[in-house]
């Protein structure tokens, strides 16, 4: 074996760690005293993040990193929350099965999405249509909700065959992704109607996330992230290289860039096209639940169960 280190002499270089790893661009923020299970850039400066038991969302500063002021949700448990485009609208989604409509500005709740027929599970996921004019709600009670953000109008319910745990709209809204087992489904937004089942994953699918055009891509208790084309239905890549269950993922605002996240505390970064990995993130201690990138692409935004919030430059290719 090698010879022993003298006393008081330096020990021996460690052999160099695997390319590529963290850039020193990261900031911490910390505040929530529970996992940071969403996460989304609001308008300008600020970064807003939901604590799950702890039951509130956090609006931060990014110059500053200083928490700019709590909103408590009222819920036991926030599983999500959605920025309306523009910033000035939030959902968000708990165990007390409501989905809730917030003025950002004030904090003042709007109004609480019951119509004709509430969901009577957790809600666990919620999101925007484009125009912000539209709100989708994936509940435990094998529902998603399609809601008029307006009136608070129920427009349509989408039945599936057990508890839904992702939901996602298209760019340009005519699509609405889910998923409640292992098959992604894909919807006509104006009818409401299936349109597509798409089968790859071998475990339940966790995530969803629409990137340019047509393409989406859905993470996995598998260890995978899969893209899909929705117009054929066609499955476009795998992505394999998490150690562990995927539970988030986010495309950058071109599309080119997949950012996954999971069980393994990782944040990997992949190449839309050729679905080849192409930069690690590492600094959480815990499950990477959560990612959301920056309008300008620029800066990718992670929450973990280890109740932090990590704000990333990204690196370049």
């Amino acid at each position: 074996g090698p010879p022993a280190v003298p006393p008081g002499l330096p020990a021996p270089p460690l052999p160099p760690a695997p390319p590529p790893l963290s850039p020193a661009g990261v900031r911490v923020f910390r505040g929530h005293t529970d996992s940071v299970v969403s996460v989304v850039f609001g308008e300008g400066d600020e970064l807003a993040s939901a604590g799950n038991f702890d039951g509130t969302v956090r609006f931060w500063s990014l110059e500053s990193g200083e928490a700019l002021r709590t909103l408590h949700t009222g819920a036991m448990v926030v599983l999500d929350i959605a920025l309306s485009p523009g910033g000035a609208r939030m959902a968000s989604a708990g165990f007390d099965s409501a989905v809730k409509l917030w003025y950002v500005p004030t904090g003042t709740l709007e109004q609480r999405l019951l119509g004709s027929s509430p969901h009577t599970e957790t809600v666990t996921a919620v999101a925007f249509g484009r125009n912000g004019t539209i709100l989708a709600s994936a509940s435990y009670d094998r529902t998603v909700k399609m809601w008029h953000v307006e009136s608070g109008k129920l427009l349509k319910t989408l039945k599936h065959a057990g508890g839904v745990k992702a939901v996602a709209f298209s760019a340009d809204g005519r699509y609405l992704a889910s998923a409640d087992d292992a098959a992604v489904k894909v919807w006509d937004v104006r009818t409401g109607k299936r349109e597509r089942l798409m089968r790859g994953h071998t475990f339940d699918v966790t995530a969803l996330a629409f990137g340019a055009g047509s393409v989406l891509a859905s993470a996995s208790e598998d260890d995978t992230v899969r893209t899909w084309d929705v117009e054929s239905g066609k499955e476009l890549r795998v992505l394999k290289g998490h150690l562990g269950m995927v539970t988030a993922v986010a495309f950058s605002p071109d599309g080119s860039a997949i950012a996954s996240g999971g069980y393994d505390r990782t944040v990997r970064l992949w190449d839309t096209d050729t679905g080849s990995h192409f930069h690690t993130l590492l600094g959480h201690s815990d499950d990477v639940l959560s990612l959301a990138f920056s309008a300008d692409g620029a800066l990718l935004a992670s929450g973990s169960g280890d109740r932090t919030l990590r704000v990333w430059d990204v690196p370049t290719r």
